[in-house]
């Protein structure tokens, strides 16, 4: 997507102008309180430093590193993102989606080009990883959706979009990261039209969780930075004061994904007998280690 097209959605994180002006292609102007922001080969870096609070710095680093080890020239889609793809595509109506914004989309910018892709869907992805959006924009312009992509730098906390300009908003593996949740929820509400749709993808509570499985996932949590898991009635009362309704909640990651595991890292699984697995995984069962929840904002 040109950055002209782009700016149309945007607005300044530092004081909320609605105005952001393009010079010389390489930095945005905030026609209201001035401040620049940087734009690297078409990738707006809209990071407001003075509101970065110590864990999104942590969390910088941390992505930083981690994304850089990406490939910008591979483009291939596991099955398990191909399933992560096929549970947020299939939970809305696609024909009433015309902008999709997915956040934290990381290196392989997947969500993002797969929308264009397959459902014609304006798509942005975010990240607060300059490392990533750089390595997602190339990989979109080798699968020829550049004209239907834009991907931004920017804090999630901190969402520098227009109010309700996006019919589709998703957020997998990203509220545990955040410092402040609640304020993120309120943000992405912001920027969905009415009637819109949420699809997040959260780490489910250690109460419902098989508790052999605390120890380890407790060495995840403190790995990669995760500040809390969710039930789903924590998630809803969140959702609900930020204006959103429960339409659909399942979970995936029970037993049965241990076992998918181990037999496909022992090259024990063709592709067929992975997809039955996985399909009998994505379930209603409350053990599953990842909670996904589907909302409509009223």
């Amino acid at each position: 997507m040109k950055l002209k097209k782009i700016l149309d959605y945007l607005k300044c994180p530092h004081c909320n102008n609605q105005k952001l002006l393009l010079k010389a292609k390489k930095e945005l102007i905030c026609g209201k309180c001035k401040k620049t922001f940087k734009v690297i080969n078409g990738v707006p870096i809209l990071i407001d430093k003075e509101h970065l609070g110590a864990q999104e710095k942590n969390q910088i680093e941390w992505f930083e590193d981690h994304y850089s080890k990406f490939s910008k020239e591979e483009y291939c889609l596991e099955n398990w993102r191909l399933s992560m793809v096929e549970r947020i595509f299939s939970a809305v109506k696609k024909g009433t989606v015309k902008t999709y914004l997915d956040i934290g989309c990381g290196a392989t910018g997947y969500t993002a080009i797969e929308g264009a892709k397959r459902n014609k869907w304006l798509s942005f992805g975010i990240d607060i990883s300059t490392e990533a959006m750089l390595r997602a924009k190339n990989l979109a312009k080798k699968q020829e959706v550049e004209d239907k992509t834009a991907f931004v730098v920017c804090s999630a906390e901190n969402l520098p979009f227009k109010p309700e300009v996006f019919d589709y908003v998703s957020a997998v593996s990203l509220l545990e990261h955040l410092e402040k949740d609640t304020e993120a929820i309120k943000s992405i509400s912001q920027i969905i039209r009415k009637k819109g749709w949420l699809y997040v993808c959260v780490p489910n509570t250690y109460k419902k969780m098989w508790p052999f499985l605390w120890p380890v996932y407790r060495y995840i949590d403190y790995k990669i930075g995760h500040k809390r898991h969710y039930s789903i009635e924590d998630l809803g009362k969140k959702t609900r004061a930020a204006g959103f309704r429960k339409i659909n909640v399942f979970y995936n990651a029970h037993l049965i994904k241990l076992g998918q595991i181990i037999l496909e890292k022992m090259r024990l699984i063709d592709d067929k007998n992975w997809w039955k697995l996985e399909r009998k995984d994505i379930n209603t069962g409350q053990t599953g280690i990842q909670l996904n929840a589907i909302f409509e904002k009223r």
